[in-house]
């Protein structure tokens, strides 16, 4: 899995660092993700890898849970989730600037977001990831995007979105959605709404 190294200094990252709101230089082992308060947006601004040490439980509704500014992130969920207060809004669980690209997002659970769980730019990645009972679209992804082995269930919006043709999917199971899939070319082996794609 990319060759991460999972340490956690002294387990006590909130403690030791306080409850910022930025994310600090990645390093080759990969680093935490500094946990921000629950009203209070992360941001990721050195491109590298980084993991959740554990469940990030957000209350925003109209801004993003985890904001990514750089491009050639890493965000390994490390089997934790990202968990939204459900209802309405506009707050992504994970969300890219426009200019942002390659981002990998991988092996974890994003629930009950007010928007959209991943709002990424052109050549991304989404692996491993379980995307259920958010208000908006499941994956928002730009040209050039690759989503393959995820369960995306029970979203409000579109399961997944893409602009165009030249992203792919793969290994997806999709079901109960408000729409399957706009846009991109199916890889195969996908399963929509029982219908295998």
């Amino acid at each position: 899995m990319l060759g991460i190294k999972r340490a956690i200094v002294g387990g006590l990252i909130v403690t030791a660092i306080g409850f910022l709101a930025s994310i600090g230089a990645a390093g080759e082992a990969g680093a935490p993700m500094v946990m921000a308060g629950t009203r209070r947006t992360l941001t990721i601004s050195k491109p590298g890898s980084y993991y959740l040490p554990r469940n990030l439980v957000s209350a925003l509704t109209s801004a993003p849970v985890v904001l990514v500014t750089v491009s050639n992130v890493v965000l390994d969920l490390n089997g934790n989730s990202i968990i939204g207060p459900g209802g309405t809004g506009v707050s992504a669980g994970i969300e890219t600037n426009p200019d942002v690209s390659n981002v990998t997002v991988e092996n974890g659970t994003i629930s009950r977001i007010a928007g959209a769980a991943l709002n990424l730019g052109p050549n991304s990645e989404v692996s491993g990831v379980h995307i259920v009972n958010n208000n908006g679209d499941g994956v928002d992804c730009a040209s050039g995007c690759l989503v393959t082995g995820n369960i995306i269930a029970n979203n409000g919006g579109t399961g997944l979105v893409f602009p165009d043709n030249s992203s792919g999917y793969q290994n997806n199971v999709l079901n109960g959605n408000n729409a399957g899939i706009s846009g991109g070319t199916s890889l195969g082996h996908n399963l929509v709404n029982g219908s295998p794609d």
